[in-house]
């Protein structure tokens, strides 16, 4: 019976030992990772490594444990001793991301979508993903996959001009975005153009959009209740209310941008009928002007097409129609057709004057 007891008791402790020892590895393998993400972002020493423990909570361990697990990584995953301290540890990050490798189509959209939030910023969302976009760009590189070569051979530009980007304080830009990301009450100086006297506003910071290069902040006037669009190279001044109620309402992005709003929307879309020049035709043919586009041809005139297409009624429309007006005959409807030549006539009419002659009256 003694013996048996004996058995029981060496076995228990044996049972313990052993739990212990699973949990002691699993410490050990948490702090490893935490070793080897500290060593990613730059040299760490030995003193570094136990502060990155006590920073993120894990359990207290001796100087002496943290040399014997760095030297047991010593060799693997980019990591090895600086030549010149022995105290110090260095990682080859080339080496660490060959772990984390992405797909090079994941590596392709992180490279393109770096070179698109280039133009219109700000730091603050970009800079924190500057190591990823620059791992991405070294995968890609170092490849020669149909990815890599989309990066080397093919471009991606405006289809119209694009203005180039104004000068705004970096300051000003993040802290405008942080008021419409959390959609509080500002209150700023504007100015519609430079040299007028600015313009005091009391406003709901509602979204930020970006035309091009050109930052806008869409927000409610609290003097009238609109809806409106700020340049933010026209905005100065501008400072958190801390006693009007915003004014969110039902403000709902997608659903204001679905309206045109964003694209100078002059009115609902409509049937445009046009007659257009083969150069024009070439444009369109393939890559349509609108929804419905109908092409037919013109009895006697090959080099001439009847086209008809359901469009959106924007300032984009019309720049695109007006930089092809040699090329194309606007047909109807009626009230789009006069507009768009009184507004050829007048552009025409400037150019017989000594100064420009600025209309009493919009076309559009």
């Amino acid at each position: 019976m003694a013996s048996l007891c004996k058995y029981s008791n060496q076995r228990k402790t044996k049972e313990a030992r052993m739990s212990n020892s699973r949990g002691s590895n699993k410490e050990a393998v948490i702090r490893c990772v935490y070793y080897l993400l500290a060593l990613y972002e730059g040299p760490r020493t030995i003193t570094n490594l136990l502060e990155v423990i006590a920073e993120n909570d894990l359990k207290e361990v001796s100087r002496r444990t943290v040399q014997r697990e760095m030297k047991a990584l010593d060799g693997h995953f980019g990591v090895y001793r600086d030549e010149y301290s022995i105290d110090t540890w260095r990682m080859d990050q080339t080496d660490f991301e060959r772990m984390l490798e992405m797909q090079d189509s994941v590596a392709l959209a992180l490279v393109v979508a770096e070179r698109h939030l280039d133009h219109i910023g700000p730091d603050s969302v970009i800079e924190p993903a500057r190591k990823l976009f620059a791992r991405a760009k070294r995968q890609l590189q170092a490849r020669d996959t149909p990815a890599a070569k989309w990066l080397q051979r093919v471009v991606v530009e405006s289809a119209s001009h694009r203005l180039q980007a104004p000068q705004i304080n970096k300051r000003l830009h993040e802290f405008v975005l942080d008021t419409a990301l959390r959609q509080v009450v500002i209150m700023l100086d504007y100015r519609r153009h430079k040299g007028k006297p600015p313009e005091p506003l009391t406003v709901t910071s509602l979204s930020m959009f970006y035309r091009g290069n050109v930052p806008y902040l869409i927000c409610r006037d609290h003097s009238d209740d609109r809806i409106r669009q700020l340049p933010l190279s026209r905005i100065d001044n501008v400072r958190e209310s801390i006693v009007s109620a915003a004014r969110v309402q039902d403000f709902d992005l997608d659903a204001y941008a679905a309206t045109g709003a964003l694209a100078f929307r002059f009115g609902e879309p409509f049937r445009l009928q046009l007659e257009v020049f083969q150069s024009v035709r070439r444009e369109i043919e393939d890559a349509p002007l609108g929804q419905n586009q109908y092409l037919g041809e013109i009895p006697g005139r090959p080099d001439l097409m009847l086209v008809e297409v359901t469009v959106p009624y924007t300032l984009n429309l019309v720049q695109w129609l007006m930089a092809r007006a040699p090329y194309l005959k606007v047909l109807g409807p009626a009230d789009f057709r006069e507009s768009f030549y009184e507004e050829l006539r007048r552009g025409l009419a400037n150019g017989a004057h000594d100064h420009v002659e600025v209309p009493k009256e919009r076309s559009f």
